[in-house]
């Protein structure tokens, strides 16, 4: 049995197994694959978005994983009780036909991760290929990966804070490339005056209240005039979705336990007082294999940052209750900007469009 269909992408995820399974509870993780019961969870490049997706049912174990015309594979056992469905994280069924319930080892294989990593697609990009087979012998719960070739969800080097450059900060050259100053230097002296004009007009008192008002006005002034200008509750939900932006950016958006805590934000449950009153957040942060903390470039004019650690403060120092609407906003969408780095204008860019493009 061979099966073609497209599955919608969300968080970077999709799902092979029982409708009911509950695909944040793994036991294996791997760079393509989560396993777990009754269900396999795919990592995608994009972060939302349609792709391809091929199920091919079996008799015996295939031939080994082609190099060339897939980029990674990764290989573990399924046991489920029902049918089988691919489907988005939210349940949605794709067309493709069901594989009956059973035991079964699964490859699966993936293409194209890399081209669009981070982002949202309106047509397929990737592909993805997962191949079942009967398996009889004692159930493996690892995933084991066969080949790889692409770069997404790969380990990455550990990092803290402490090994940040505290001496040099990070510009753009006269012919546009991200390159590191002194702090004290002419370049960012120069620079870090004109982000001082506010795009040319002083802030109002209302952003002037707002300590890091002065520096998102600096990066993009037309931005935050539209977040100043709109009502309490679109400022609230901008913050929310630049939340999302950050901690997707960051890698962790995905994992259970900080996923968890998205979708209590967006369910409008109070603040979660480990990412906001204490260090019980980042300590378990530190403390989670799957995460890997990683070093992003600078705003302009300032040092580098740890691009985990400002995924958490977009949420922390934005949802507190004593937060006003206006200040939620900005802080969300300053400490989101510090997880882009110097690529911050993505996400003003996105803001722009997919936030505030109907405004």
């Amino acid at each position: 049995m061979r099966s073609e269909g497209i599955v919608s992408v969300d968080h970077h995820q999709f799902v092979v197994g029982e409708r009911d399974a509950e695909y944040l509870e793994a036991v294996a993780h791997g760079t393509l694959l989560d396993a777990g019961p009754g269900f396999v969870s795919f990592y995608t490049g994009i972060a939302y978005g349609p792709v391809r997706i091929t199920v091919s049912l079996l008799d015996h174990v295939p031939a080994d994983p082609d190099p060339v015309a897939w980029e990674v594979a990764e290989e573990t056992t399924l046991v489920a009780a029902s049918e089988i469905v691919v489907s988005a994280t939210d349940g949605t069924v794709a067309a493709l036909s069901p594989v009956p319930a059973g035991r079964y080892r699964v490859r699966a294989h993936a293409r194209g991760r890399d081209r669009h990593y981070g982002q949202e697609v309106d047509h397929p990009v990737e592909d993805y290929l997962l191949e079942l087979w009967p398996d009889t012998g004692t159930a493996d719960t690892t995933v084991a990966t066969l080949h790889k070739s692409d770069t997404a969800w790969s380990p990455r080097t550990q990092v803290d804070e402490s090994s940040l450059k505290k001496d040099r900060v990070y510009i753009r050259d006269a012919s546009g490339a991200v390159v590191t100053v002194p702090a004290q230097s002419p370049e960012a002296i120069a620079i870090r005056e004109k982000l001082g004009e506010f795009g040319g007009k002083p802030l109002t008192p209302a952003l002037e209240a707002v300590f890091s008002s002065r520096y998102v006005a600096g990066l993009d002034r037309d931005l935050i005039d539209r977040i100043e200008a709109a009502a309490p509750e679109r400022q609230l939900a901008f913050a929310r979705w630049c939340i999302h932006r950050a901690w997707e950016r960051a890698g962790i958006a995905h994992i259970d336990w900080l996923a968890a805590v998205l979708d209590d934000m967006d369910s409008g449950k109070p603040a979660n007082k480990d990412f906001i009153y204490s260090f019980d957040a980042r300590i378990r942060l530190d403390e989670d294999p799957r995460i890997t903390r990683t070093i992003v470039s600078g705003l302009p004019t300032k040092g580098e940052a740890v691009q985990q650690y400002q995924a958490l403060r977009a949420y922390g120092r934005s949802m507190a209750p004593d937060t006003s609407p206006l200040e939620a906003a900005i802080e969300a969408f300053w400490h989101a900007a510090k997880t882009y780095g110097m690529d911050y204008e993505e996400l003003t860019a996105a803001a722009h469009r997919d936030f505030f493009g109907g405004d």
